[in-house]
């Protein structure tokens, strides 16, 4: 095998499909980080936290998404249903593979870009509409969905039992798919920190009524994410 070739032939599932994995979406760069951020990081550092956290996440990061989800779009997540992940990436990763089976199919009407590594490797697969509303198990959305469009496949959600992953990763909304009561066990949401501090790797996912068996799933991959970039979180976001 010379320079980053695979091998013609691979022994184990996992190593095909890491082979065959798309091109890796190049993110632009991110704005300089907050000096908060340094400041935080710093801070921590003296202090010698550097041992792994509590297992859901730093108790002011997750309030923080608590608060953020109350005032922008009315959602009442307590902190207890919200773990920090080690950026939306594996919150998203955790979400496809937690609640679905190789072979499922996974619904994105928009910018799949963000999910396509995750579905692969999980082997999932993924179509831009629903044919055969039936052979969907989760819905994949963000806010730059068309309100229109978001609301029809909101309420097949509800008709047909979809998942709902609602991911602001990269931007935030009034609207929330949890705003309906009906379709709100089974809505998760999915967000990062990546805006504000770009590299970190921390974001955060809450809700549904799998959030417990999402956190525990998280935990056996990674038991906490990273106390430095947490505690530079806290130095983002809470003044």
């Amino acid at each position: 095998m010379t320079d980053l070739q695979a091998p013609e032939t691979l022994a184990r599932p996992l190593a095909t499909r890491v082979a065959g994995l798309p091109e890796a979406v190049v993110m632009p760069a991110g704005a300089p980080i907050p000096d908060a951020v340094i400041a935080a990081a710093v801070a921590a550092l003296e202090q010698g936290k550097t041992h792994y956290t509590d297992r859901p996440g730093i108790l002011g990061l997750r309030q923080w998404v608590s608060d953020t989800l109350k005032g922008t779009a009315q959602i009442n997540l307590k902190p207890g249903d919200i773990t920090i992940t080690c950026g939306s990436t594996e919150a998203r990763f955790v979400t496809f593979k937690r609640l679905l089976k190789p072979g499922e199919t996974i619904l994105c009407p928009g910018d799949s870009s963000r999910i396509l590594g995750a579905a692969h490797l999980i082997g999932l697969s993924i179509v831009t509409t629903a044919a055969d509303p039936t052979a969907v198990r989760l819905v994949y959305l963000t806010p730059d969905v068309p309100a229109a469009e978001r609301d029809s496949l909101l309420t097949q959600a509800a008709a047909h039992q979809w998942w709902v992953l609602w991911d602001i990763s990269a931007a935030s909304s009034d609207f929330h798919p949890a705003q309906n009561t009906a379709l709100a066990p089974r809505v998760i949401t999915v967000g990062s920190l990546s805006p504000m501090m770009p590299g970190w790797r921390v974001g955060w996912m809450g809700g549904s009524e799998m959030a417990d068996k999402l956190r525990a799933y998280k935990q056996s991959m990674t038991i906490c994410t990273t106390s430095i970039s947490q505690w530079a979180g806290i130095g983002a976001v809470v003044p």
